[in-house]
């Protein structure tokens, strides 16, 4: 995925290019479950970067959890000729490099569906939206329903019928 800064931010939900040291964030906070789920797009301080980070903070932890939980981290660097595109993913602190096809694109998707969430004001299902944003358009996850098998040979006389003369 090789697009201009503005086209980055499009994909992220920012309605504009983003200067260096500014940050565009979005926040929920749940009074029933008692967390808040924060999201921000950040430029580096000389514009050589842009980051991508969506968290979790609980009032009250669950059992055996921090106070906080990063669900998604993204990091992307310019390159040539003013094009810019992702280096580096990590959800839940995992790398998400190269595991699935065309991760750049799902992993801006994944981002942009849980700022939707928050427009709306709730907090987002992560597990929910990770499988459909990830995992349910695979190019090549479900192998058993596209079909496939061989191709049918077809030679250039068949379609031409050039044993009775005809061509177009």
């Amino acid at each position: 995925m090789r697009v201009t800064l503005s086209e980055l931010m499009e994909k992220l939900g920012v309605g504009y290019s983003l200067s260096p040291y500014e940050t565009f964030p979005w926040s929920h906070y749940d009074e029933g479950k008692e967390e808040t789920c924060s999201a921000e797009v950040r430029m580096g301080p000389e514009g050589e970067d842009v980051e991508v980070e969506v968290m979790m903070v609980y009032d009250n932890p669950p059992a055996g959890k921090p106070g906080f939980e990063q669900l998604l981290w993204m990091k992307a660097l310019p390159k040539m000729q003013g094009k810019w595109t992702m280096s580096e993913i990590r959800v839940r602190q995992e790398d998400y490099v190269g595991k699935v096809y065309d991760w750049e694109t799902k992993g801006c998707s994944l981002f942009r569906a849980i700022v939707q969430a928050l427009r709306t004001g709730s907090i987002p299902n992560f597990d929910e939206l990770l499988q459909r944003e990830f995992h349910s358009r695979e190019r090549y996850g479900d192998k058993s329903s596209s079909g496939g098998g061989k191709q049918p040979k077809i030679r250039p006389s068949q379609l031409l019928d050039m044993k009775k003369g005809q061509g177009f």
